[in-house]
């Protein structure tokens, strides 16, 4: 055995770069969507609507026809239970990363965690 801290065992530095580095590219590609669609006032329009709102601003200005219609709003169903799916596996990867995170702080440390994690939280809405 070595004398060396756990927190110093390459899997558990292995294990926090990779928390990290998903988290800085789920950071970095999620600014990147948000600044696109921000500068788009279409986009942003879009993105507040919801399925049904969507799919009456689709029919207006693109003029569907029925049965385009019926095909878009498959489409869009489809759409939006992939990114109802995207959502929740990004909360996983969230909770797989505070979780790892919390088991390596003290107590003391866990607490203000918990407080950093509750105040980012709040700073995102």
């Amino acid at each position: 055995m070595t004398d060396r801290a756990k927190w110093c065992h390459p899997k558990v530095l292995s294990a926090l770069l990779a928390v990290f580095l998903v988290g800085a590219a789920s950071g970095a590609l999620a600014m990147r969507l948000y600044t696109r669609g921000s500068l788009s006032p279409s986009s942003r329009a879009m993105r507040q609507m919801d399925r049904s709102a969507l799919l009456k601003y689709f029919k207006q200005e693109l003029e569907l026809s029925d049965k385009q219609q019926q095909e878009v709003e498959i489409l869009l169903d489809d759409h939006f239970k992939y990114i109802q799916s995207l959502g929740a596996q990004m909360e996983e990867v969230r909770l797989f990363g505070r979780e790892g995170i919390s088991r390596l702080l003290t107590p003391e440390q866990r607490k203000k965690f918990d407080k950093l994690m509750l105040d980012w939280q709040r700073s995102q809405r």
